[in-house]
């Protein structure tokens, strides 16, 4: 029977140098490297130090926890800010790249891009959680609102849906209907057809004339989505992408991608790009995204300086040996290695991923004979 020697490597790294949720990954400072050959370990930070233990620390700030059984290991996260996946760290039998689904959030640089919507292959239709004020009211159903730009009064139903809390105006000027609101956004919209779908781009700031509070995109009322601007969505495989930068002169772009493309899209801030960014922080051509082989939307990274990352956020598998992931200023490389004796066949490795932090991981597959991660945000 053939033997295997399993190893898990922890490499945590950090740079001080760059700003808030940037990382240059040519240039980082190196701290300690774990190697996991069993049981239980905890790993603690205390002044940008780092120390592992078997016991509880009460003075140290905990990081992680990584306990090795029988054919897995299972790796806790237990941190505050969001958690990236860095792509180009990524080490599979395809390569370096990863799904891209709907409530995705892709940073390039100091550049987020978030998937607001996804068709997959199947057909169905995903949408990314909307926030609370962007829910309209629902539990009044006989207050009579008056719509701001057209006078009309009525009350709240699918068919005349007035949006009443989109924005900080109370009163009379609160309730405005769905349909004006669409025609008046529609007039400060760009739409261009492109190789790779459709592009709407905002002439003006998206706000509101009266109180400018910033506004949505699309808002929910019972279970249902209903977009403030006007799209006829392909009966293809497509998602949909919106800048949510805050850039100076960036006053909104969504990006509709579906099945039929013609080429690889490059996102950066070269002018051959597909999806321009105009920040320093990102590469002339910075990341592509393109359908896989099992025809699911998938990012790569193109040799960017400060890496492109997504945002883990759902439970997500891919084969790969090695990932690392993006705290704030911190990058822990995860690495598993199999020293193989002659004659040995190859194994897969699965990463299993929770994205939401404050959730327990639940297993729904069977045990697999292969080693694998699962990772666990808490």
């Amino acid at each position: 029977m053939p033997a295997y020697k399993n190893n898990l490597e922890v490499l945590i790294k950090q740079d001080s140098k760059q700003g808030i949720g940037l990382i240059d990954h040519e240039q980082t400072e190196t701290f300690n490297q774990w190697k996991f050959r069993g049981g239980l370990i905890s790993i603690y930070e205390e002044n940008s130090v780092y120390y592992e233990s078997n016991n509880p620390q009460a003075n140290k700030k905990y990081l992680l926890k990584v306990t090795k059984q029988i054919n897995q290991y299972e790796i806790m996260l237990h941190v505050i800010q969001p958690t990236f996946i860095v792509v180009k760290d990524i080490k599979s039998a395809n390569g370096s790249q990863y799904p891209i689904i709907a409530n995705s959030i892709i940073r390039l640089g100091r550049v987020e891009y978030r998937v607001i919507e996804e068709r997959n292959k199947e057909m169905q239709i995903t949408y990314a959680e909307t926030r609370n004020q962007d829910q309209l009211q629902q539990n009044d159903t006989n207050k009579v609102y008056q719509c701001r730009f057209c006078f009309m009064e009525g009350i709240q139903s699918k068919d005349q849906l007035f949006l009443t809390n989109i924005c900080r105006c109370v009163g009379n000027s609160q309730a405005v209907h769905l349909d004006c609101m669409r025609y008046w956004v529609d007039s400060n919209i760009t739409r261009e057809e492109t190789q790779f779908g459709l592009s709407l781009k905002w002439n003006k700031s998206h706000e509101c004339s009266i109180c400018k509070e910033s506004l949505p995109v699309r808002v929910q009322y019972e279970n249902e989505y209903f977009d403030l601007f006007t799209l006829e969505r392909p009966e293809l495989q497509y998602i949909l992408i919106e800048n949510v930068n805050k850039e100076k002169n960036v006053y909104g772009e969504i990006y509709l991608i579906h099945a039929l493309l013609q080429d690889n899209i490059k996102l950066g801030r070269g002018l051959q790009c597909d999806i321009k960014a105009q920040d320093i922080t990102v590469s002339r051509h910075h990341a592509t995204i393109k359908l896989s082989k099992d025809n699911y939307f998938v990012i790569e990274d193109n040799r960017s300086k400060f890496g492109t990352l997504v945002s883990i956020n759902q439970i997500c598998q891919i084969d790969c040996v090695a990932c690392s992931l993006q705290i704030g200023k911190l990058l822990i490389n995860l690495i598993q290695s199999d020293y193989i004796l002659k004659g040995a066949p190859s194994t897969q490795h699965k990463l299993t991923q929770l994205p939401q932090i404050s959730k327990q991981l639940e297993e729904d597959e069977p045990q697999m004979d292969d080693d694998s991660f699962q990772l666990e945000n808490k």
